[in-house]
């Protein structure tokens, strides 16, 4: 007999669904399950005995621990197993699930133990509709103990006894907050209820700060004012500000936020998380140290505490540091950090830095810094930066007010002060001059693409780009297979520009010098070195905003072991001012030539 498919996956679907029911029940806690009872006068075994029946499970105790001839009275409505039990026992028993069955057993505390701690367990409930609450805070500001009320909105908290007052904050997103006092220093079954948060603000509300008895506010609060600034339109030397409109986001901003993001989650609990979204107040503490953020002296509010000292082994987490960070791999600051940040890998701040950053990797900043930072690979600062910034690669978002030193690339959005000193530098708008091998400055820099023609090469494309009191210059010559001449050269070289009279008569003087390989064999790379110097003056007036004619006197410089350049007795160069062999049979050429041509230049300069 042939096996039916249909038959089997109909069996294989239905015992699927078997597991996953069952699953799901074997999840559901026993202790949550709600059940309304009403008895009057019942002994203590038949009470929990129709407990255990409504909630589909079983009790286990010894008659010898629980007087089971107690009798009872008791009216509940949907209510749960744990709230009943706390109820009729008034925390004289302990209790706890194991499968389908509640252990009860006697509490036994220790004389030696309820002196140095106790624990407070309950439900966080809405005030107004007595729903349970999940994912609420609860902690003790002075300790730093906290929790989180699970999905069925139960707590339980682990408080010490020793300190004469004892508060327990209460935190919830979109509910007030509540501040309850603790008198009874014993285990104690208290639910807490929260009133919901019916005045929202339009806008994300600031943090308040909460002065702690062990701390003192050494942040104040500041609001930022907006300053409006007028200025007169630029001269072509001076910044040129960005009229586009901004995005709501700055990309550089978004990225690193998501960077944050990402680490955080990777280096914190659940917990962490939730303590980040539920508590606005700051808590304070002058030293914490931690293996891990979840890890170390700050417990699970280390995203909620400003240190002035903060040490961290593998990573660290805090709301602020006021003096002094060190850290052998991550230190991951929420808000601002005032004074030193060290970190073996990198440095990544929610807002401001004021003070020195050092990263062996990478330093990230959110906002804006004024001090020092220097890494081993890379800056990013997403707003503004004040002072120096050192590392492979650096780049600030918005206002350069100080300097770049890169090995590689040094970005900027508007350099006001200072430099950008680096292989490759680029801004939008700078007020001073880049320098380095490649600079381009989009708004207000110089360029030109110059076609032009002289006595060693008939045809030259260059490229110039920085700004007009320094500029980078590329070229590349050819005067094809003419004879007497060379193939072609390849050169780089610098220059500066200087306006003749009024900037509005389009007059420029500008001095060049590139240094160019020649090549006059085929076999260019295998050819004896052929160097050519040259020094050219010349002359450029705009025909239009985008065209410009240029002419002027060069001085040249050529070492070649050709005489003549191509091959000896075979022609030379012209008239020469000067020519001299070394030993080594090295010819030198000295001659002044011309160059001609046109302009491609950028509106600006």
């Amino acid at each position: 007999m042939k096996p039916n498919p249909i038959r089997f996956y109909s069996l294989l679907f239905l015992l699927s669904l078997s597991l996953s029911g069952l699953l799901r029940a074997q999840s559901a806690s026993i202790l949550e399950t709600r059940i309304t009872l009403r008895v009057v006068n019942e002994r203590l075994d038949e009470v929990l005995r129709q407990i255990s029946a409504k909630g589909g499970f079983s009790f286990s105790y010894s008659p010898d621990v629980i007087d089971i001839n107690n009798r009872v009275s008791l009216d509940v409505t949907n209510r749960s197993v744990r709230e009943i039990l706390n109820s009729l026992f008034d925390g004289t028993v302990s209790f706890k699930e194991r499968r389908r069955y509640v252990i009860l057993q006697k509490a036994v505390v220790s004389v030696e133990k309820k002196t140095e701690s106790f624990y407070l367990n309950g439900y966080i409930v809405d005030q107004v509709t007595g729903i349970k609450l999940p994912d609420a805070s609860i902690y003790e500001p002075v300790t730093l103990v906290s929790t989180v009320s699970n999905q069925y909105g139960y707590y339980k908290i682990r408080l010490p006894t020793q300190p004469e007052t004892l508060h327990l904050e209460v935190r919830k997103e979109a509910y007030a907050g509540r501040s309850v006092e603790v008198a009874a220093r014993r285990n104690d079954f208290l639910t807490i209820a929260l009133a919901p948060d019916t005045v929202r603000p339009l806008a994300t509300p600031t943090p308040r700060i909460v002065a702690r008895p062990d701390s003192s506010a050494r942040v104040p609060p500041r609001i930022e004012i907006p300053v409006i600034v007028y200025s007169e339109p630029p001269s072509p030397d001076t910044l040129i500000p960005i009229h586009k409109k901004e995005k709501e986001k700055v990309p550089l901003k978004e990225s690193l936020l998501t960077i944050r993001d990402g680490l955080v989650y990777a280096l914190s609990t659940a917990k962490q998380a939730i303590h980040t979204e539920n508590i606005e107040d700051t808590l304070y503490r002058p030293f914490q140290a931690s293996l891990m953020p979840f890890i170390g002296t700050n417990q699970q509010l280390s995203g909620n505490v400003i240190n002035d000292v903060s040490v961290n082994l593998l990573a660290g987490y805090s709301l602020g540091v006021n003096l002094l960070e060190l850290g052998l791999g991550f230190n991951v600051v929420r808000w601002d950090v005032k004074g030193l940040q060290a970190a073996g890998l990198a440095n990544l701040v929610g807002r401001q830095v004021n003070g020195v950053q050092v990263a062996g990797v990478a330093n990230m900043v959110i906002g804006s810094v004024e001090g020092i930072q220097a890494s081993g690979i890379v800056n990013l600062t997403a707003e503004d930066f004040r002072g120096l910034q050192m590392g492979g690669i650096n780049v600030t978002g918005r206002d350069l007010y100080g300097w770049q030193l890169a090995s590689g690339l040094n970005v900027a959005r508007t350099v006001h002060r200072g430099h950008q000193v680096g292989f490759v530098n680029y801004a939008d708008s700078s007020a001073t001059t880049p320098f380095g091998y490649f600079s381009f400055v989009r708004l207000n820099g110089y360029r030109r693409l110059a076609f032009t023609t002289d006595e060693l090469n008939y045809g030259n494309v260059t490229f110039k780009t920085g700004v007009r009191k320094f500029y980078n210059i590329f070229k590349l010559g050819t005067s094809g297979f003419v004879p007497h001449k060379p193939i072609g050269s390849i050169g780089y070289g610098v220059g500066t520009a200087w306006y003749l009279g009024n900037p509005a008569w389009n007059w420029l003087l500008n001095a060049d010098y590139v240094a160019s390989r020649v090549a006059v064999e085929r076999r260019f790379l295998k050819q004896p070195r052929v160097s050519h110097m040259r020094l050219t003056i010349s002359l450029e007036k705009k025909i239009s905003p985008r065209l410009a004619l240029s002419v002027g006197p060069t001085f040249n410089l050529l070492l070649s072991p050709y005489d003549g350049l191509v091959q000896e007795n075979r022609g030379s160069l012209g008239t020469r001012l000067t020519s001299s062999r070394s030993d080594t049979g090295r010819n030198t050429y000295a001659w002044i030539g011309f160059q001609a041509g046109l302009r491609l230049c950028n509106r600006v300069n």
